[in-house]
């Protein structure tokens, strides 16, 4: 072999990738060993373009490397992986399933390769391709293939695409899982290829028993998640303060950091000792460092090895763990299945239900429940007395002054604004839409696109029937920073609030806004927040009880000019509750204190 090779491999052994590739170009020059010089050169680059995307977040530099690594040998199976899932980072998925699919040719059954390949159809909603790869991989890995045939079961288009499809999917979804109910696959490993119900929780339909099912299939093919923390068999009581840890993947500039980052400054020092438990590591931002500085300790587990983020919550020997959302990403929801402490509570973070055996509590606020809302429930319910919102919430910051027309909007049309995100807006709104634009001839439907998902087309499709003939007066902007976001609220005339899934932290930026937000409450708490709100403030005038009400309350706040002055006075006088209120912080800790008491060993019997 040529002595430059033998260097070579001993500089890409010590991960000198750079070096080691200069001296295969060497030896190709000098016509020594050409075809192993190019094989260890294109392995050097694909090393080189993994170890500065991966690692060192160059995703431009990490993309040249891996095209480079192709340029020496186009079959090289793992640089075309890696540049798929650069792409797909991109949001490039046709591109990516194209590299994904050439790297397939090579090794048809290579499992790295094929799960890049089922994501990025799922993601670009190409149901039946991602079925087709599941089932593939199910074949493959029979170590983990409940893995792969649960995610291929809960494979749901996020926008749902007419109004028969919730019953439809769920028909489907229980075919699936007795299926599996009835057969003996195993998850070996349950974070490699772990799933959630998150398109499920907005469809306006009772989820309790599918998640129950769901849940207990976990737990059939993976024993081992019901995993007990040591401490709790000799769990007597909080030693001093009650040590209470706050867990969430989210605590940064996102829904979930602003809701958890009043509760975790303003608990009470004197009973509580508050311990942030973070779901995986995320860059930090202003954010993040405020909800660190307040909480007592911090602490990161690993968000890709669930024993160690076991052990670790585990060596806390916390008295509760009050994850702030469950079912939005796979290892909060894993988690939950182990016992971590005597008391397990979650909340409105993601307002469904988990039915997770371990999971003891479910806190949601009076104003925002019905009667029988229990049934909702795996988890006991707690409703808080007098919650506008279940956060200590901070008042938005001041808005961008930007106008109207700098949003490509016209000062001559009414803006009927739909600020949530394109998944929620389900097919009952399409009506609505449709009425709105029919008796208001200047209405114009906003809507706000995000830029890393692919849902604006998958809304379109189904716009094109809905709204068929008035697709002109629709229009979607762009993700925009925060303050420009604040800033489009005050353009709009009036806010559409959606059907089955509310706002909760746009319809409090709505309010510090100004700006009235129409809504239709129903029967589930996901459903009923901006009702709760309203009823806090004490003021329920654009609250509708029919979807012909909404458009006339609608249309009214729109059109008559003293309406909407009205209700912007009504709202600026009331609002005040729904922020920084302290009453919600000592309502959730005499919660927190009654479940702990409810767990605390019996004494002895006195003979």
């Amino acid at each position: 072999m040529d002595k430059y090779l033998i260097e070579a491999q001993s500089l890409a052994r010590n991960g000198s990738f750079a070096d080691a590739a200069d001296l295969c170009r060497k030896a190709i020059k000098r016509g020594k060993d050409v075809a192993l010089a190019k094989k260890i050169l294109a392995n050097c680059l694909c090393d080189l373009g993994t170890m500065q995307g991966l690692y060192g977040g160059r995703l431009e530099d990490a993309k040249f490397h891996f095209n480079a690594a192709l340029a020496v040998n186009p079959n090289h199976v793992n640089a075309l992986n890696s540049l798929g899932a650069c792409l797909q980072f991109e949001n490039l998925a046709e591109e990516a399933i194209a590299l994904y699919r050439r790297a397939l040719k090579i090794e048809p059954s290579n499992v790295p390769v094929l799960e890049n390949l089922a994501k990025t159809q799922q993601h670009a909603g190409k149901l039946t391709d991602a079925s087709a790869s599941l089932r593939k991989l199910a074949a493959l890995v029979p170590a983990n293939a409940a893995a792969y045939l649960l995610r291929e079961a809960l494979l749901i288009h996020k926008v749902v695409p007419d109004s028969e499809y919730p019953v439809q999917i769920r028909e489907s979804i229980i075919e699936k899982l007795a299926a599996l109910e009835t057969g003996n696959a195993r998850m070996n490993a349950p974070l490699r290829f772990s799933s959630t119900y998150f398109p499920l929780s907005y469809h306006g339909i009772n989820n309790r028993d599918l998640l129950k099912r769901i849940a207990s299939l976990h737990l059939k093919a993976a024993p081992k998640l019901a995993w007990t923390a040591p401490h709790i068999a000799s769990w007597q009581g909080p030693a001093k303060r009650i040590k209470i840890g706050i867990a969430s993947h989210f605590f940064r500039a996102h829904s979930i950091g602003q809701t958890s980052r009043g509760l975790v400054q303003h608990l009470d020092r004197k009973l509580f000792e508050v311990v942030l438990v973070k779901l995986g590591s995320s860059k930090p931002d202003a954010t993040s460092e405020l909800i660190e500085k307040s909480a007592d300790s911090v602490i990161t587990v690993p968000y890709d090895n669930l024993q160690a983020a076991r052990n670790a919550i585990s060596a806390l020997s916390l008295d509760i763990l009050f994850y702030q959302d469950i079912g939005m990403e796979p290892m909060s929801y894993l988690l939950a299945f182990s016992r971590l402490a005597p008391v397990q509570c979650t909340s409105f973070g993601h307002p469904d239900t988990t039915g997770i055996p371990n999971m003891d509590y479910f806190i949601s606020s009076a104003h925002y429940e019905m009667d029988d809302a229990d049934e909702h429930y795996s988890e006991r319910l707690v409703r808080l007395p007098d919650a506008g919102t279940l956060a200590y919430y901070y008042r938005p910051p001041q808005a961008s002054a930007r106008t109207r027309e700098s949003f490509g909007l016209s000062t001559e049309e009414r803006i009927y604004l739909c600020p949530q995100s394109l998944f929620k807006i389900q097919p009952d709104m399409d009506g609505i839409f449709r009425s709105i634009l029919e008796k208001d001839a200047s209405a114009r439907i906003v809507l706000i696109a995000p830029g890393d998902e692919d849902l604006r087309p998958a809304l379109e499709q189904r716009f094109s029937t809905s709204l068929a003939g008035l697709l002109d007066r629709v229009s979607f902007i762009p993700a925009l920073p925060y303050e420009d976001y604040l800033g489009l609220l005050k353009c709009a005339d009036v806010i559409l609030d959606t059907l089955h899934f509310n706002g909760q932290n746009t319809s409090l930026e709505s309010f510090a806004m100004g700006i009235p937000v129409i809504t239709l409450p129903g029967r589930m708490q996901r459903e009923r927040h901006t009702y709760g709100m309203y009823k806090a403030m004490n003021f329920t005038d654009l609250v509708a009880g029919t979807e012909k009400d909404y458009v006339e309350l609608a249309l009214r706040v729109a059109n008559n000019a003293a309406f909407r002055s009205l209700c912007q006075a009504r709202i600026a006088a009331s609002c005040g509750v729904l922020f920084e209120n302290r009453e919600f912080v000592r309502h959730c800790e005499k919660a927190l204190q009654a479940m702990l008491a409810e767990r605390l060993p019996s004494p002895p019997m006195v003979k």
